[in-house]
C-alpha cells in the first residue's frame, strides 16, 4: 500500500511540475493574512476521582513507566500532611478540587496564498495555539512554562492545481482527518468532542476522545484529488510520530521519544499501547480516503470511507535483541451525513486494530470499535445540536508485569481476571447564537464516562497505609461539564 501511495504522489507531483514548466508569471503576488479565534468560557465541572489524595507509602502499587520502574509521583509518608519531597519519595500529595473555572482559548493563524497565471496556487499555513499545555510545567521549582505558552499546532506548505489536485507537506491532519463524514460537531464547541476536555482533569485520560483529527498532526505528505462527478480521494504518509523540528532524539539520548527509533525498550508498555502520543509505537503511517458529495432534490449528502494503516516499533529485550510485540494500526472508518432545510444528521463507525486515542495494540489484543452520531439544526443566527459517542477498546486492563528475563511487559491472558475491555460512552448538547459577524454566544453540556474493570481510573488511586482520604473509584470514571461563554473568529 505504501508503494501505491508514493507512486500516486510522484505522478501528481510530475503533473504539477509539467504544468509550471512554462514561464511562471505570477497572477497574484503572495498575500499574507492573519486570522484566528478567541474563546472564553465559564465551566461547572463534576468529575469522579477529581479529589486526588494520599498516595502509597512505598513504590508498591505506584504508576510505572514504560520499562516497569516505579515513578516518583505522589509518594507519601504514613502521616498525612508531611512536607512534600517527591525527589526522595517522602512527603504527601493531596488536593480537593473545586467545580468552577474560567478557560481562555486563543489561536492565531498565518495564511500565505499566491496564484500563477497557469492556474497553480501555492502557499502555507501556520497555526499557533496557547492552550496546548496542561497546567504550568515546573522544572526544579524555579524554571517554568505556563499553560499560555505559544506552540505550533499545524504548519504546512501546499501546491494546488484545478486539474491535478493538491499536495500538502508539513504538520497537518491526514487524509482521514481532512475528508471525514458523519462527525457532527457544528454546534456549541463540538459537544462531546468539544471544549469540555479543557475543564476536566487528566484522571484516567477521561478527557481524550478518539477522533479523525486525533490521529495527529505528525509531519506528513498529503494528496487531495480534484472532485470528479462528486467523487474525490486523498492519501497521506508519515514515517513516524515526529512533528516540526523534533527529528532525532531529545537531549541526544536514545529512547522511545526518538521519532526515528525502530525499536525501543518498553515499546509494549501500557502508556504506549493504551494511547498514542510522542512515545507511541506507530511507524510508517498511511491513510487512504474516498469521498462522495452530491445534492439530490435539495438534500445534500456526503459519505466517506477511509483506511488507516501503519507498522510498529519493536521491543528491545534485555539481551539487546529485538522482538515484535506490537501490532500496526489496521483500521477502517465509514461515515455519512445528509443536510436539508437547516438540519444535518450523520454517523460514523470505526473498526479494526487500534486502541483508544489511536494507540497500537499488543499481539493478541482484541480489536477496537467506535460509533458516533449527531444532529444539528440552524435557524437564522441560532444553531442547536447534539452528538453521542460509544467505544469499546482493549484499554490497559490486560497489562501484566515486566518479565524480568526479557524486559518485555507481558499482557494478562485474555479471558482471565484483569482482561476486561474498556468502554467509553459520552454525549453532548449545545447551542451557539451569532450575535454579530464572527461573534457567537455559546452554551453546552457534555458527559463522558470510562468503565474498565480491574483498572483504577484516577491518578494516585492505589491503596495507601492510611487510606482515609484516598480516591477509590474502581474501574469507573465520569466527567460532566456545563459551560457558557463566547467565541470570536477573525
Amino acid at each position: 500500500m505504501r508503494k501505491i501511495l508514493l507512486g500516486t504522489t510522484a505522478v501528481v507531483a510530475a503533473g504539477m511540475l509539467s504544468a509550471v514548466a512554462t514561464p511562471a508569471v505570477a497572477q497574484t503576488a503572495p498575500t499574507v493574512r492573519i486570522g484566528g479565534s478567541m474563546a472564553a468560557y465559564w465551566g461547572y465541572t463534576l468529575q469522579t476521582g477529581r479529589n486526588i489524595s494520599v498516595a502509597p507509602t512505598s513504590t508498591t502499587g505506584l504508576p510505572t513507566n514504560a520499562i516497569g520502574q516505579a515513578t516518583n509521583l505522589e509518594r507519601s509518608t504514613a502521616a498525612f500532611g508531611a512536607a512534600p519531597n517527591n525527589t526522595t519519595g517522602q512527603g504527601s500529595s493531596a488536593a480537593f478540587m473545586g467545580t468552577t473555572d474560567f478557560v481562555v482559548l486563543p489561536a492565531i493563524n498565518f495564511l500565505v496564498d499566491a496564484k500563477l497565471a497557469n492556474g497553480l496556487a501555492y502557499g502555507a499555513a501556520i497555526q499557533l495555539n496557547m492552550n496546548s499545555m496542561e497546567g504550568r510545567n515546573i522544572v526544579q521549582r524555579r524554571a517554568s512554562a505556563p499553560r499560555t505558552t505559544v506552540s505550533i499546532d499545524e504548519a504546512w506548505i501546499y501546491l494546488r492545481h484545478p486539474t491535478f489536485g493538491e499536495i500538502r507537506f508539513g504538520d497537518e491532519d491526514g487524509a482521514i482527518g481532512l475528508m471525514n463524514s458523519g462527525w457532527i460537531t457544528g454546534f456549541g464547541t463540538g459537544g462531546v468532542f468539544g471544549a469540555w476536555e479543557q475543564f476536566a482533569t487528566r484522571a484516567a485520560q477521561n478527557r481524550t476522545t478518539t477522533t479523525p483529527a486525533g490521529i495527529g498532526d505528525n509531519s506528513k505528505i498529503v494528496y487531495l484529488s480534484p472532485q470528479y462527478f462528486g467523487f474525490d480521494f486523498g492519501a497521506s504518509f508519515s514515517p513516524n510520530l515526529g512533528e516540526g523540528g523534533s527529528s532525532g532524539c531529545p537531549n541526544d539520548v536514545a529512547s522511545g521519544y526518538c521519532d526515528r527509533s525502530t525499536a525501543f525498550r518498553g515499546a509494549s508498555g501500557a502508556g504506549i499501547t493504551a494511547a498514542g502520543g510522542f512515545l507511541g509505537a506507530r511507524r510508517n503511517e498511511f491513510q487512504l480516503t474516498a469521498r462522495y458529495r452530491g445534492n439530490f432534490a435539495g438534500v445534500g449528502v456526503q459519505a466517506t470511507v477511509g483506511y488507516l494503516g501503519s507498522g510498529a516499533a519493536r521491543d528491545i529485550l534485555n539481551s539487546g535483541a529485538t522482538i515484535a510485540t506490537m501490532r500496526g494500526l489496521d483500521a477502517w472508518m465509514f461515515g455519512a451525513q445528509a443536510s436539508y432545510m437547516g438540519v444535518t444528521v450523520g454517523a460514523a463507525y470505526t473498526t479494526g486494530a487500534f486502541n483508544w486515542f489511536w494507540g497500537n495494540l499488543r499481539r493478541g489484543d482484541r480489536n477496537g470499535q467506535q460509533i458516533t452520531a449527531g444532529i444539528t439544526y440552524t435557524m437564522g443566527p441560532l444553531t442547536v445540536g447534539g452528538n453521542i459517542v460509544s467505544g469499546l477498546f482493549e484499554g490497559a486492563s490486560r497489562m501484566g508485569g515486566v518479565d524480568g528475563a526479557t524486559g518485555v511487559t507481558a499482557p494478562v491472558a485474555a479471558g482471565t481476571s484483569g482482561a476486561a475491555m474498556q468502554r467509553r460512552w459520552g454525549w453532548g448538547v449545545g447551542m451557539n447564537y451569532t450575535l454579530a459577524p464572527g461573534l457567537d454566544l455559546i452554551a453546552e453540556y457534555a458527559y463522558h464516562s470510562i468503565r474498565e474493570p480491574f483498572v483504577q481510573q484516577a491518578a494516585g488511586s492505589a491503596v495507601s497505609a492510611t487510606g482515609a482520604l484516598q480516591s477509590q473509584i474502581g474501574g469507573r470514571n465520569q466527567s460532566q461539564v456545563l459551560l457558557v461563554g463566547t467565541r470570536l473568529a477573525f
